[in-house]
């Protein structure tokens, strides 16, 4: 399963995990979120989309690279801003977007595809990520990871 690390870019993911929503929603709408909430995706989107940002932000400010298939090439820890709420927050804005359609097809069976997107991008995304930034930053990585939660 190593071979899996690093190698399928977080937007695939993501838009995989969009289109199982949309199937489960499509073909089997039994179980359908009542329209007071289903009406609620359009901001659950928009702060996926805002946190996601503002952790481009932050990369962006330190001059580091935000390509999640080379972390090797990290120039800078950032720890600012919204790294002080959650080490990933690119992931956890992805993950928004995802609650965000479940609600806007209004079926809960789009649930199933949250723990598909939180574990596959945890096991061949943050793990290696974090291995990698270790590597480079060491104790100081070390800390950080001990003051900030992975997802929040």
């Amino acid at each position: 399963m190593k071979s899996l690390e690093l190698k399928v870019h977080p937007p695939i993911v993501l838009a995989l995990c969009l289109g199982l929503v949309y199937g489960l929603s499509h073909y089997l709408p039994i179980l359908a979120i009542p329209t007071l909430l289903s009406d609620l995706y359009l901001y659950i989107g928009l702060t996926g989309v805002l946190v996601a940002l503002a952790g481009i932000w932050e990369f962006r400010k330190a001059k580091t690279t935000i390509n999640p298939t080379k972390p090797e090439k990290t120039s800078h820890l950032v720890l600012s801003g919204i790294y002080r709420v959650t080490r990933n927050p690119m992931y956890l804005g992805m993950l928004c977007i995802i609650i965000a359609a479940i609600f806007k097809f209004a079926n809960f069976y789009g649930v199933i595809a949250l723990p598909c997107f939180m574990l596959y991008i945890t096991q061949f995304q943050i793990k290696p990520e974090e291995r990698i930034i270790e590597g480079i930053f060491g104790e100081q990585y070390v800390l950080y990871k001990k003051k900030v939660r992975r997802w929040l």
